[in-house]
């Protein structure tokens, strides 16, 4: 294929020069000396069928892992950052739009324009599941795709397309081939193990309960127990690594409930029968009362105004 990365198992990403009066040829040559792509005359031959215009001169960010139109794309988009900035687990697309607009390290409006892209098609894990979710369009198409992780720029000047695609490239290359194939094995595309992920991820923050939900979930949709309201197209949240890792294996139980624990300690209780899922479900609810009656008591100000 044209496009195929030099070594999508490098995800080092280096500055890469273009310099005033470079010409395409000199481009595509650099590239090649510095493993960025793995062949030049392919390269070039890739910018002349792309119709692409000249590459700006500047500092880019570039790495090995990624194709040759994300590497065009980003040539012809712009420079990057140098400041640092972590994505957080859990968060939705326009929460992480949000989150780096107010730290300066992206506009939100133009994240969000270019998040809705019809460009990002190109890229192949894109377009996978989306055979089985016909209506996934704009911002959907990416959303859970925005990999939580550190991420360090390499100049003051951002391009919101190349942030993205930075995103999508570093979940790209932690997804590998033998995640590709357990997911196959249990049936799955990239976009439902999203979707479980992103609930696993809402769910719980105990790494050692990840795998127990997993299996619920699963179970659930296996015995055809679950509801509207638990089936997702599309991501809820942009889910951990450790959440997707339990949405591809989940515990061996034939759990089918769980119910935050009466303990009030953010842990789970699991089981797979409904009795006691509903008397652990009582008892929750009834320790959460307990405990705003207790706060309500040590507060003078709420007992204030309770009595008003």
């Amino acid at each position: 294929m044209l496009s195929r990365p030099c070594d999508r198992t490098d995800a080092t990403y280096q500055n890469f020069v273009v310099e005033e009066n470079d010409t395409k040829a000199q481009v595509a040559e650099k590239l090649y000396e510095s493993g960025l792509v793995s062949d030049a005359t392919r390269f070039e031959l890739l910018l002349k069928l792309s119709f692409t215009g000249n590459f700006r001169p500047g500092t880019y960010f570039l790495s090995p892992s990624q194709n040759s139109f994300e590497i065009i794309h980003a040539l012809a988009n712009g420079l990057t950052t140098s400041k640092g900035f972590t994505i957080p687990a859990g968060l939705t697309l326009e929460q992480i739009a949000t989150a780096l607009d107010r730290d300066g390290i992206a506009d939100k409006d133009k994240f969000l324009k270019a998040a809705a892209s019809p460009d990002l098609m190109q890229i192949e894990l894109l377009q996978e599941g989306l055979d089985e979710h016909p209506d996934i369009k704009g911002t959907d198409l990416i959303e859970g795709f925005l990999l939580p992780t550190d991420y360090t720029l390499s100049s003051d000047d951002v391009d919101e397309s190349m942030l993205i695609i930075m995103m999508i490239d570093a979940f790209s290359n932690f997804y590998n081939d033998d995640y590709r194939a357990r997911a196959e094995e249990m049936g799955m595309d990239v976009r439902d193990v999203l979707a479980i992920a992103s609930v696993i991820e809402k769910e719980t923050s105990v790494d050692s309960e990840r795998a127990k939900i997993s299996a619920v979930l699963h179970n659930r949709y296996n015995l055809e127990m679950t509801d509207d309201k638990e089936i997702y197209d599309v991501p809820i949240c942009t889910p951990s690594k450790e959440s997707i890792i339990a949405a591809l294996y989940p515990e061996e139980t034939e759990d089918t409930y769980y119910v935050l624990s009466s303990s009030l300690d953010g842990t789970h209780k699991f089981t797979s029968d409904e009795a006691e899922y509903q008397a652990w479900l009582e008892e929750y609810e009834a320790a959460v009362k307990e405990s705003a009656a207790e706060e309500a008591q040590d507060d003078p100000e709420a007992q204030e105004d309770e009595a008003n």
